[in-house]
């Protein structure tokens, strides 16, 4: 399997695989296949990191836990292994179990398939009736581990680049710390080629509240091919 295939399998996964919650389907919102084509068209090509390649991927519709459903999310689980996709698929029947055996009334609330560990994880949301995939996010218990020489590279391009001097300027006070790697970002989120390091700078925070401005930088280009603006909330 060469790395073009990935996208095609995660495209694959939902088409002909989508295990929908049963709280969408008793509503009448699990999408048909032609939904389906439409979700998969809506998709970035998503690809594994580094050098890895999928070898299994798992693609749940899953309850916003809300009667009716304001939106329902769509989770990818991808796996690099055959063993760990095998680990994946005897979760989601564990929780099968779990969701079945509390299924016995509508206003009883039931588990959804959260929290189910992958190689990989990316959650977005679906609107009911729609045809994207929206506000897709990135998970992974080794995101942050980001090596010492890439950081120092990244930051140097971050510390170049123009947007990082306007905001280091407009900073509100003087003592809100250096810029921050936070973990690796894919592609399709980052606008980049390669996998991307993304890093905030505060540029305003309260002790509670503020506001960071986010640069993702191209691990192997070091550009910053993305940046915008986010709310950084404690507590």
């Amino acid at each position: 399997m060469s790395k073009h295939d990935d996208p095609a399998l995660v495209r694959a996964a939902l088409i002909q695989r989508l295990k929908v919650h049963t709280r969408i389907a008793q509503q009448g919102l699990g999408p048909t296949p032609d939904q389906r084509k439409r979700l998969a068209a809506s998709l970035p090509d998503i690809i594994a990191f580094g050098d890895r390649r999928y070898a299994g991927a798992h693609v749940v519709l899953d309850w916003d836990h809300r009667l009716p459903s304001e939106a329902s999310l769509i989770r990818l689980y991808l796996s690099y292994t055959d063993r760990e996709a095998a680990d994946v698929e005897n979760a989601l029947k564990g929780r099968d179990r779990e969701i079945d055996a509390g299924n016995l009334y509508p206003e009883f609330d039931v588990p959804d398939y959260g929290e189910i560990d992958a190689s990989e994880t990316y959650v977005g949301l679906v609107r009911p009736g729609g045809h994207e995939v929206e506000e897709l996010r990135f998970f992974s218990d080794w995101r942050k581990s980001v090596q010492q020489p890439v950081v120092r590279d990244v930051l140097a391009a971050v510390r170049g680049h123009a947007g990082y001097e306007r905001s280091m300027r407009e900073r509100s006070h003087d003592n809100l710390g250096p810029p921050v790697v936070i973990g690796w970002t894919p592609p399709c989120l980052a606008n980049s080629k390669h996998w991307a390091v993304e890093v905030w700078l505060l540029v305003d925070f309260d002790g509670h509240m503020g506001r960071a401005h986010v640069f993702m930088v191209d691990s192997k280009l070091r550009t910053v091919t993305r940046e915008f603006f986010t709310e950084v909330q404690i507590g």
